[in-house]
């Protein structure tokens, strides 16, 4: 359990302030009259979401000043007894009572709750009405939808194993099928002597050893001449979109794409390779080198991980997994977040991995692509970590990877990390960058948040790495979120104003900060509380600058004025 002093609480303040409200990590509360019934549902979203601190003797309505609390000491007892005694299952947190700016302040490390523990609900309100999420917004009811998803992600998936009933041997691509049993046989004696109902059986394939067993949803994902016969919506969507939204061509291309797994793979790839720009790259010998402007490599890493560890639960089963290529990034998302623990913030690191569908995970692992000797997968916690050494070899930003209960999406830069655009707006901001890597951090801090792990990942050692980002925030570059252990650092909001930055943003009026503008454009569509939940800000500041961009006319809406359903859509610059 982590303890929390005065310096994080006053870090705490400070971003407080600086943003203008509360980010998704920290919850501040007046508290001056006793203990706030509301908290629960803040433990409840934070033990549910990514963790995260409450204050208690911090007013918001105030600009987060702080205020005079009765009895401190028997307000943090009252936090204590109300994590153990009015939530399911009780929860252990770090409380503390601290001075700071000559008053007291309660302050509590909520950390996120293991996937088997999850949902933490509200006991009184029952476990589908009081289980919550944390999103930019506030604390937000989980949808029965994602009730059940985090209720099945307790224990080890088994819906890869699942039979299908009505098939059969013979709805299996046979060559396919037979490559994979000719690799397995070579490498396993034991299965060698073995007969193939007997073999396909023991990989998983096929849910019984007699010769007319029916397959598993590995089996028929795996090696299906047709999978979609059986589940219609297990498929690929590829959309391309126009550069120019004035044209009345939304589209260039869009299409569903079909098969097995490996078959989609492939396909896919042959679909964004041929609306792929190529750009010549003269190598350090001097020769001419042709390259994507997208590595393929990562894209079908990304691919890969979007088809092998999705949700194949029945609930999930009516979703497809989409690819849209935009004129400034490539977007790949699936049904089902990160599974087993696994949170954003680890992807990449050494031996990080889970997989939700274990038997799948391993028959692609010895099945090959249609048109090569290339192995669909190597199934060894390899895919993310030779996405980001791709990313870095080229000189692009890190891939961005957003996880939801709902879903996992991966976002691709088109543009270098440190592009002439981006070297001239780090330079009109007139800070002191001493190093390679304080360019690099303010970089990847233009593009997404950043952590001491994300740095080390471009070649930097862990201690430079917490130097430069203590100096980013010592300069007022950067914003740091969380405690120690959840720590990630965001651009801070006032950055945007001291400069002129070369993205879209900067012709928009007031005090506009670059990141609901980023996140609805990167998005394409979304509400303002979605756009909270992407960005960390409160649902207010959200839609004080949807005003801004409808008055700018950056953006157009879809719906009533007050409705939270209401859908704002980007479509650039209005000359």
């Amino acid at each position: 359990m982590e303890s929390v002093g005065v310096e994080a609480v006053k870090e705490a303040l400070d971003v407080l302030r600086r943003m203008g409200g509360e980010p998704a990590r920290i919850e501040a509360k007046r508290a001056a009259g006793g203990m706030p019934k509301s908290v629960r549902e803040t433990l409840s979203a934070f033990s549910n979401t990514d963790g995260g601190t409450i204050l208690l003797g911090v007013d918001e309505a105030s600009g987060f000043g702080l205020v005079d609390l009765t009895d401190p000491p028997a307000l943090r007892d009252a936090l204590v007894q109300m994590s153990r005694d009015d939530l399911t299952p009780p929860l252990q947190i770090g409380v503390e009572v601290v001075e700071v700016e000559d008053r007291w302040v309660v302050v509590a490390e909520v950390p996120p709750a293991p996937a088997d523990r999850r949902p933490v609900y509200v006991t009184a309100q029952g476990i589908s009405g009081g289980s919550y999420l944390r999103g930019g917004d506030g604390d937000r009811h989980m949808t029965e939808a994602e009730i059940a998803l985090v209720m099945a992600a307790r224990t080890q998936p088994l819906y890869d194993r699942e039979v299908v009933d009505g098939t059969a041997v013979q709805d299996l691509d046979d060559e396919a099928l037979r490559r994979t049993l000719r690799r397995i046989r070579a490498g396993f004696p034991k299965l060698a002597q073995s007969d193939d109902p007997t073999v396909l059986f023991r990989l998983g394939i096929t849910a019984g050893r007699s010769a007319d067993a029916p397959l598993t949803l590995a089996g028929l994902l795996a090696y299906g001449q047709f999978p979609q016969q059986f589940f219609p919506q297990l498929m690929v969507s590829v959309v391309v979109h126009s550069p120019d939204r004035t044209s009345g061509t939304r589209f260039l291309d869009n299409q569903t794409v079909r098969g097995s797994i490996p078959e989609m793979i492939e396909t896919t790839l042959s679909m964004l390779r041929r609306n792929l720009a190529v750009r010549a790259v003269i190598s350090d010998r001097g020769s001419r080198v042709d390259e994507v402007e997208y590595p393929l490599e990562a894209v079908r890493e990304a691919l890969v991980n979007a088809l092998m560890h999705r949700d194949y639960s029945p609930v999930t089963r009516g979703t497809q997994v989409q690819v849209e290529l935009f004129p400034d990034r490539l977007v790949v998302r699936s049904p089902g977040g990160l599974y087993g623990g696994v949170t954003v913030d680890e992807l990449g690191e050494a031996g990080i991995s889970s997989s939700r569908n274990a038997v799948l995970a391993s028959l692609l692992a010895d099945t090959y692509l249609p048109s090569s000797n290339e192995l669909v997968a190597e199934n060894r916690s390899s895919g993310i970590p030779a996405m980001l050494a791709v990313a870095r070899s080229r000189g692009l930003p890190r891939p961005s990877f957003r996880s939801s209960i709902a879903s996992f999406m991966v976002t691709m830069a088109r543009s270098e990390l440190l592009s002439p655009e981006t070297r001239r707006w780090i330079a009109g901001l007139g800070a002191h960058l001493p190093t390679p890597a304080h360019q690099i951090a303010v970089a990847m801090l233009h593009e997404d948040y950043l952590t001491n792990e994300i740095l080390r990942q471009w070649g930097v050692d862990r201690v430079t790495a917490g130097q430069v980002l203590r100096d980013l925030v010592d300069q007022g570059l950067a914003l740091k979120e969380g405690g120690r252990r959840y720590a990630r650092y965001v651009l801070d909001p006032a950055v945007s104003g001291r400069t002129e930055a070369p993205d879209l943003f900067s012709a928009l009026p007031g005090e506009l900060t670059p990141d609901v503008g980023k996140a609805l454009k990167i998005s394409g569509e979304a509400t303002a509380g979605e756009l909270a939940e992407a960005t960390g800000l409160s649902r207010r500041a959200v839609q004080n600058h949807l005003r801004n961009m409808m008055e700018a006319g950056t953006i157009d809406a879809v719906g009533p004025t007050r409705s939270p359903k209401r859908r704002y859509r980007w479509i650039g610059i209005v000359d």
